[in-house]
Parts: C-alpha cells; sequence; structure tokens
C-alpha cells in the first residue's frame, strides 16, 4: 500500500508527501523501500530539515535511509543500498553512527523500522578509507554502504561514484543508490548561498582536526565562548561557534576570515588531515585549496557544465541506468530541480517525494515551489502524452493525460522501463553512405545483428573518445525510434537510409547490459566476444541460440 499523498505544486510534475516521522512509521518506511526498490532509473526524495534541526542535528533526526538485512531479496534479487553523503561524519570515530550523534544518516531496518547503529563494530559495519578523503562504512549483518563523500576526489575522479559501488558490490544484486546534492555532487548551494569557493573551504574543514595541545577557550567576535577539549573536525569546531546562527557561520566561508581563524587555532592547537598524522600550517591548508580550485576551472574549460555538477554523477547516473538499477537523489537543499534538468531524459517522469512536508518552515516551503519555476522545464518529448501517456501508464480512471493525477509519482516508478534507453544521433557524410548496420524487424523495432564499416562504427569511434565516454550502437540493441518515426519498422529503415542527421531512440535489454551495469572503462565489453560472419551476417550457433527468436524475421541492411 503506497502512503505517498500528492502535493498539487506543479502541473506537470509528480509531486508527492510521505510521512517518515509519525504515525505507522514502519509502514511508511516499508512503503517508501519499495517504490526505491522498484525504480529502474532517477528519483527525488526531499528529506525535512525542520525534524532534523528538532532532533539538534543528529542522526536519529536526519535522512531516513532503508537498512536492508543480510540474505534480504525483493522479487527474488538481493538488494545493495549504498548512500553518498559528505556529511555523515564517518570521520568522528567510534561513536559516529550512533543515534544521538551530530548526522546526517537515519538507517532504519525495514523488517523493524528500529534504528541502526552504523558505529564500527556495531551491527556488522567496518571502516574503509579510499581515494585522498573519503571514508566508508560498510556491513556484515545489512546490505548497506554508507560513504561519507568528498566533493574534491568526486570532481577529481569522473568514475568516483561508480568505483565505489564496485568495491562493494556483488554480482546480481540491484543497487538503490541516495545520492546527496550539495558538497556531495554539486559545487552551489541556492538556499544557503553558498559557491564553489564556499562549498570547497567547507568541505576541506570537515576532514580537517583541531588537535588541542591542551584545553583552551576560543573566543569569536560577539559569539558565546567555546571550550575546546579534545580532537574535533575544524567543522564541527565553526558550528558551535555559530551556534545555529547562519548568517554567522556564512560569514566563516572567506579566504580572509578562514585565514584568521586557522591563525587563532594554532596558537593553542595544531590541525591536520583526518586520519594523518602530520600537523598543517596555514600555508599547506590553502595551498591544498588552491589546488582544487585549480582542478576545478580546468575541468570548466574541459567543457565540465558551469551548473557545478561534477562529471562522475553523470558517469555513476549513466551506469545505473544501464543496469535497471535505482538512483535516488536525497537532499535537505533545494536544488534537487536543478540536478534533475540536467541528468534526466524528461524532467516530467523523475517523481519527486517531500518527507514531512506539512512540518516545512516557510521559508524551506517557500524555497521547494520556487526552485520549480526558477527554469523552464524543455519541451516534452513526443512520446509523453502527460499522465495518461503511454510510457506513464497511468491506470487513474478518469486521467485525461493533460496534467499529473493523484497516483502519479507511484505509476511513474512502476512504469520505469525495464530495458536501459538512450539516444543516439549518427551524421552520414552524404545520403548514399549506409549506416553500416543489419537489422531485424521484431514487434515495431529494428534489432541491430550486424555491424560493419559505416556511419554507426564511426560514430561508435567517435563517443568512446569522448569524457565520459558516449554512448554507442551494439548488436542486440533494439532501435525503437527513427527522427521521431515509431513502429513503422518500413519507414524507420527508409529514413535511416533516405536521412543524413538521424537521430534514434535506442533500448538496450536488460539481459545485454553488463551485469554489474559497469562503465566501459572498469569491464569489457559483453560483446567483445561475438563472432560474425561477413557473408552471413549471422552469429555463430553457439551465441545464437540466446537470441533464438521463433517467428518469422525480416533481416534488412542500413
Amino acid at each position: 500500500m503506497s502512503m505517498l499523498k500528492p502535493l498539487q505544486l506543479h502541473d506537470e510534475l509528480p509531486i508527492s508527501n510521505i510521512d517518515l516521522f509519525n504515525g505507522d512509521t514502519l509502514a511508511s518506511l516499508q512503503s517508501y523501500y519499495a517504490l526505491c526498490s522498484k525504480a529502474t532509473d532517477l528519483m527525488v526524495t526531499t528529506s525535512c530539515f525542520a525534524e532534523w534541526k528538532k532532533g539538534k542535528s543528529t542522526n536519529g533526526s536526519a535522512k531516513v535511509i532503508p537498512a536492508v538485512p543480510a540474505g534480504h531479496k525483493d522479487r527474488g534479487k538481493p538488494i545493495r543500498v549504498f548512500f553518498f553523503d559528505d556529511n555523515i561524519n564517518l570521520s568522528l570515530g567510534t561513536s559516529s553512527g550512533s543515534a544521538d550523534t551530530k548526522g546526517i544518516c537515519n538507517l532504519r531496518d525495514i523488517n523493524t523500522g528500529k534504528y541502526v547503529d552504523f558505529s564500527v563494530g556495531a551491527n556488522g559495519f567496518q571502516c574503509d578509507e579510499v581515494y585522498r578523503h573519503t571514508l566508508i562504512h560498510y556491513s556484515s549483518e545489512y546490505q548497506n554502504v554508507l560513504v561519507q563523500a568528498n566533493i574534491l576526489d568526486a570532481m577529481t575522479n569522473v568514475d568516483y561514484f561508480t568505483r565505489i559501488i564496485a568495491k562493494y558490490a556483488k554480482k546480481g544484486e540491484k543497487f538503490v543508490v541516495f545520492m546527496d546534492v550539495n558538497g556531495t555532487i554539486l559545487w552551489n548551494d541556492s538556499i544557503m548561498g553558498y559557491g564553489p569557493h564556499e562549498i570547497l573551504l567547507g568541505t576541506m574543514f570537515n576532514f580537517t582536526e583541531v588537535r588541542p595541545r591542551k584545553s583552551f577557550e576560543l573566543a569569536w567576535e560577539q559569539q558565546p565562548t567555546v571550550k575546546v577539549e579534545k580532537t574535533q573536525m575544524l567543522k564541527q569546531l565553526i558550528n558551535d561557534i555559530a551556534s545555529g546562527d547562519n548568517d554567522v557561520l556564512h560569514a566563516f566561508w572567506k579566504r580572509d576570515v578562514c585565514e584568521k581563524l586557522i591563525a587563532r587555532i594554532r596558537s593553542s592547537a595544531d590541525i591536520g588531515w583526518a586520519g594523518q598524522m602530520e600537523a598543517l600550517s596555514s600555508d599547506d591548508f590553502f595551498s591544498v585549496h588552491k589546488s582544487y580550485m585549480d582542478s576545478l576551472k580546468r575541468q570548466e574549460q574541459q567543457g565540465v557544465p558551469s551548473s557545478g555538477i561534477t562529471t562522475s554523477w553523470f558517469q555513476c547516473l549513466r551506469m545505473l541506468q544501464r543496469g535497471s538499477h535505482s538512483a535516488v537523489i536525497n537532499s535537505f537543499g533545494m536544488d534537487t530541480h536543478k540536478v534533475v534538468l540536467r541528468s534526466a531524459r524528461d524532467a516530467r517522469r523523475v517523481p519527486h517525494i517531500a518527507v514531512n512536508f506539512e512540518s516545512w518552515s516557510e521559508r524551506d516551503t517557500s524555497k521547494f515551489r520556487e526552485q520549480f519555476q526558477a527554469e523552464a522545464l524543455p519541451p516534452p518529448p513526443p512520446r509523453f502524452l502527460g499522465c495518461g501517456g503511454e510510457f506513464a501508464v497511468c491506470h487513474e480512471r478518469g486521467c485525461q493525460g493533460d496534467r499529473v493525477c493523484t497516483n502519479a509519482s507511484e505509476n511513474l516508478i512502476l512504469a520505469q522501463d525495464p530495458d536501459y534507453v538512450f539516444e543516439y544521433v549518427v551524421r552520414k557524410p552524404s545520403p548514399d553512405m549506409t549506416l553500416g548496420a543489419k537489422v531485424t524487424h521484431i514487434d515495431g523495432v529494428l534489432e541491430v545483428t550486424q555491424i560493419f564499416p559505416g556511419a554507426i562504427e564511426s560514430a561508435n569511434a567517435v563517443n568512446k573518445t569522448m569524457t565520459p565516454p558516449g554512448e554507442t550502437i551494439r548488436i542486440g540493441d533494439r532501435i525503437r525510434e527513427v527522427n521521431s518515426i515509431t513502429r513503422d519498422t518500413k519507414a524507420m529503415v527508409e529514413e535511416c537510409k533516405r536521412g543524413v542527421n538521424i537521430a534514434m531512440v535506442v533500448a538496450r535489454p536488460p539481459r545485454l547490459v553488463n551485469q554489474m551495469g559497469w562503465c566501459e572503462a572498469s569491464q569489457s565489453d559483453p560483446f567483445d566476444e561475438e563472432i560474425l560472419s561477413p557473408l552471413s551476417g549471422g552469429r555463430k550457433a553457439g551465441r545464437r541460440a540466446t537470441w533464438q527468436v521463433k517467428s518469422p524475421l525480416k533481416k534488412v541492411q542500413l
């Protein structure tokens, strides 16, 4: 039973509310988990900042993440849940996963609804450190992997997220990946007014330790004096100084203010990177800051979107889509729609779930509404016909397809395409040039049975050199659409022969997708073993059996 309640905040977007903090919280958790685990594409959760603040910013009141016990399966398939967030605070040490610790992860057992402590040693959790400043907790008792993500690592490693997933995933699993936005995949935070410079400083402060030589008191302007008695993160010390005043907190993220703060701290304490014994000077700290800022500028010069979204996010999303896994953007912030517009093929098909919307502050409610009006939706693809359209598969009686109906969020999740679907553009120098492929007509689509020298082979070669690599057509892919022509396969073939600029919608069935869904860079292409007969265009019998289709087939060369 779905616990979603529609929020009529936008005529074209499916936005719902779910109560995860009051009433029957176990039923709500199970309903939420069911939606996330059934999804095969992108969805969004905006968590309840008001509940987190009411709980004094502790894990027990933070973002609700389903905890899946070891051995649990859904629809016969094991589920592994990943959560990437820069504020999980795994760096706090042995008690970092307790419910009353300052943090962002409210890990809840899907069978009992109880909080699951993810501290090292509790519930089978262990700790790893990867890349330069990324901490990970993983468990032998739960199919959960929690990552204190570092946008600096994510920015400088295009396969940052995919490699972490690959490290802890097991063959045959479906992944549900919860992904924070601000400070994890996005350099800007519109609700706080932070830009790349401020986000970078905040991130660095989150893995910089203050190590007092002895207990001391730190006075800062008009704020109450803070006593520092033991090693703690610099970001936590700044939060203690600000005492919940966002204006004071915001003022810290300026170079001259940071230099002044570090100088004052170093008179009574050493500072250093978490997990490293060496002490840092102020020059050391800002030298690293400069190197990361220079890296960001280089990426922008190389074509990384100026929106501030890391390339590693797009690489990760594409991997998840290819494997029919679930990607759940989960944020307190109000930049989720910005990410969706730049990540989704059609933002209208991405469900938004707000957690305990009725508890939100007036400020957060206004910001949430405003984000959907800040940027206009691009024109929908011609196949999308509103909530009653063929791809939304809305079963609501009386739905006319002209606006989002009450069950839109759940229906969209249930109807997400099991195939990996992508757009592919190929350009021929002249109409006389062939695409270089043989196809078979099957149920209104064209299945690629052979690729040989031609425009597709050339486009594939070019796309592989892109960063990240672009899409390529493979044997077994099914062409659903050619220049807006669908279902009429004869017309699609004629358009391929006649056209020069050809835009295709291509579907790759799950059986063709690499079992783990990884990017080409980390595993071999599953079609490397394909043996083609240049004379017959057919495949050898040993491989053909998997693809046998009993109905008569018509083969055509493009």
